[in-house]
């Protein structure tokens, strides 16, 4: 294997995104900006309702860690991405597409279904993520090549991993790994109730494994019970090289080695802050 920039882990998901009106949202009880675990049949139940409303879906490869690679990938950097999907049709689209787009596809496979996320873009452009795990649920020790983390500089993963005990078990494992070859670890908070989820769990991972942090202003506010921005940054500059707090509209802050520098937003038009 190359060397490589980063090694992310997540979940692979083929995102099925769909504009609505917020009224689709409120009429579901579905807040924006959140991530919800829904089955396969529930999700179907959202798909039927778009195409009674004659709503579009349109088709991508996806999920929050496989987004970051490509991002990466497209500013030159050198990606690979691990994930389990199924060995069905949107597999192997999958694997085409991160291919495609310049990322390393590590991926593992199973019998069962690839995992999907309907992203509903309310008129604002926020997001509501109804995700079907499936295959990616299944992740095991195997699927995460040790030798790939030994040629990269940091090992990126996101908290949507703790989701399910299997994927825990197995990120745990490939953190030992890291841990032991001197990789760096970098960390997505990912989403204020997956922090909900597991507050405890990730104070550990940031104050044992992390070297580096990213996260919006709420994630962080859920996890230190804190709704002061720079108390947030100096908690988590104790425990990590760098931190990476984004302020929305407002720009952000990166605070490295106990240096902390404002970097100022870009005045655009929000159409989509999927994968943002």
């Amino acid at each position: 294997m190359e060397n490589l920039d980063v090694y992310g882990v997540c979940n692979p998901l083929i995102d099925l995104l769909s504009h609505v009106p917020d009224s689709f949202l409120t009429e579901r009880g579905l807040n924006k900006n959140s991530m919800n675990l829904i089955t396969l049949e529930e999700q179907q139940t959202f798909l039927l309702a778009l195409a009674a409303g004659k709503i579009s879906v349109e088709f991508a490869a996806g999920g929050s860690g496989a987004n970051t690679m490509i991002g990466i990938a497209q500013l030159g950097g050198r990606t690979a991405f691990s994930g389990k999907i199924g060995r069905d049709e949107h597999g192997k689209i999958y694997r085409e597409k991160l291919e495609d787009l310049g990322v390393n596809a590590v991926l593992g496979e199973g019998d069962g279904t690839t995992g999907s996320s309907l992203i509903l873009v309310s008129e604002d452009g926020s997001r509501a993520m109804n995700t079907y795990l499936g295959m990616s649920q299944e992740l095991q020790v195997p699927d995460i090549d040790p030798e790939v983390i030994q040629a990269s500089k940091y090992l990126y993963l996101t908290g949507y991993l703790w989701d399910t005990e299997v994927q825990k078990k197995t990120v745990i494992n490939a953190l030992d790994e890291a841990k032991k070859r001197e990789i760096k670890v970098a960390l997505s908070l990912s989403d204020p109730f997956c922090v909900n989820r597991h507050k405890d769990d990730f104070k550990k991972l940031l104050q044992g494994y992390v070297s580096m942090v990213f996260c919006n202003q709420e994630e962080a506010f859920s996890l230190l019970d804190t709704t002061v921005t720079q108390e947030a940054v100096e908690i988590l500059s104790q425990w990590t090289e760098t931190v990476v707090l984004t302020l929305g509209s407002n720009g952000a802050l990166i605070s490295h080695l106990g240096q902390t520098f404002y970097i100022d937003p870009s005045q655009i038009c929000v159409e989509d802050t999927t994968g943002a």
